[in-house]
């Protein structure tokens, strides 16, 4: 094939050269992708310099792209409800006007549904002049590295998931009655949660959505929590990205947490299409 698989200097991660997405979407591709994505948790594509259609024809190589939670007008981009506008310019219009942050901290895309999304994929159309990385962990090597009762009791654990959990360390933007219909289910998942393709166990923590844990009181949970995630975003568990136009990403949610840093200058556009890709 035409491009290469290059792992990063970093725990976690691989970069892919080269690939031209009308020339290399094919079956073995797809394959090859995604047992790396499967094996590395987060994927970078360089220099994907497409329209819409090319990010949404790339996403659909690793599962089915679905439409958005949020179809507010300021989000959409025009023919492609399975993308979102993300930028550093939105505000939270509906609650205080104030700038949104989004993803400013660690978290888990939609853990509070009932089949969150198996990948989370963004493409980088600006960029501000330094700042804005996005941090990584695989929550996988995070579980594994555990001592055999924290494993045990992990196991052992149903956590449940809401839209903004009260112990968040950020508000979620503020939802219409409409829109919260649709768009803030409540779900139960375990602490240690199997994978979707080979079962691997995975942390699955989500501070800003994390409740509570069942047969705990909230005091407990959240003391668990915070051990676990503490656990869970040690050097050894991380990556950041430091992002390039054109950078395409995609990761594997159900063996990650990522967070955005806002970093970067105010009066500059952090600028990027969004997709989230639902499992074969």
């Amino acid at each position: 094939m035409a491009f290469s698989i290059q792992p990063l200097d970093a725990p976690l991660g691989v970069e892919v050269i080269g690939f031209d997405v009308d020339r290399d979407a094919t079956p073995d591709a797809a394959a090859r992708l995604k047992q790396a994505w499967l094996d590395h948790v987060v994927l970078c594509f360089r220099d994907q310099h497409v329209g819409p259609a090319g990010f949404v024809k790339l996403a659909g190589l690793f599962g089915k792209p679905t439409p958005q939670p949020l179809q507010r007008a300021e989000y959409q981009v025009a023919g492609h409800p399975e993308l979102r506008v993300l930028s550093s310019e939105h505000r939270d219009t509906l609650g205080d006007n104030r700038l949104l942050r989004i993803g400013g901290s660690w978290h888990s895309d939609h853990s509070h549904q009932q089949s969150p999304p198996r990948g989370t994929m963004l493409h980088a159309l600006q960029l501000p002049s330094h700042g804005g990385n996005t941090s990584f962990t695989n929550q996988h090597a995070a579980f594994k590295a555990l001592p055999a009762a924290k494993q045990a009791q992990a196991k052992s654990l149903m956590v449940h998931h809401v839209y903004n959990s009260p112990y968040a360390p950020r508000k979620m933007q503020t939802l219409s009655a409409a829109e919260a219909q649709t768009a803030a289910p409540q779900a139960v998942h375990p602490l240690a949660r199997p994978h979707p393709v080979d079962g691997r166990l995975a942390l699955f923590l989500n501070p800003i959505r994390t409740a509570r844990i069942e047969g705990m009181t909230d005091e407990a949970s959240q003391e668990l929590l915070d051990e676990m995630l503490e656990h869970s975003t040690q050097p050894q568990f991380r990556y950041s990205h430091t992002w390039r136009k054109g950078d395409v990403l995609i990761w594997d949610n159900p063996q990650a947490l990522h967070m955005a840093s806002h970093d970067y200058p105010e009066n500059e556009l952090r600028l990027m299409h969004r997709t989230l890709v639902r499992s074969d």
